[in-house]
């Protein structure tokens, strides 16, 4: 069975629901969007697969939009597996602000964090 979720608040619908019995978002208008537009989006859902799943889908499309985005995820998050996949999406991106961020990403609380920064620095 498939689950659904509103991309405004993140509760459960319907597949056929046009808008959120829940916060009123028209779900045909977030059809409408591009798919890293979606992608970004789901950044927010509230499953920790799916998240995962979006962070790495976007770094192979190499998505500078998602810079943003992403740094507000590894914030927020204390979730060091989340962390550890962004690291290697902005690897992947490579702008001078995705390594920036990996570079002071070196000084994480987490030692298996500071890890794989460090080794993403080295091999730039």
């Amino acid at each position: 069975m498939v689950t659904f979720f509103c991309p405004g608040c993140w509760e459960e619908i319907t597949g056929e629901d046009k808008k959120c019995h829940y916060c009123g978002a028209d779900i045909t208008e977030h059809e409408k969007r591009g798919f890293e537009e979606k992608l970004i989006n789901a950044l927010n859902h509230p499953e920790r697969e799916t998240v995962q799943r979006a962070v790495w889908i976007l770094g192979r499309l190499k998505s500078v939009k998602a810079i943003e985005p992403l740094k507000g995820l590894f914030e927020q998050t204390d979730n060091p597996f989340i962390k550890i996949e962004i690291l290697n999406t902005l690897d992947e991106v490579a702008t001078q602000e995705a390594v920036d961020f990996i570079a002071k990403s070196m000084n994480s609380e987490v030692s298996m964090v500071r890890r794989i920064a460090r080794e993403i620095i080295e091999r730039i």
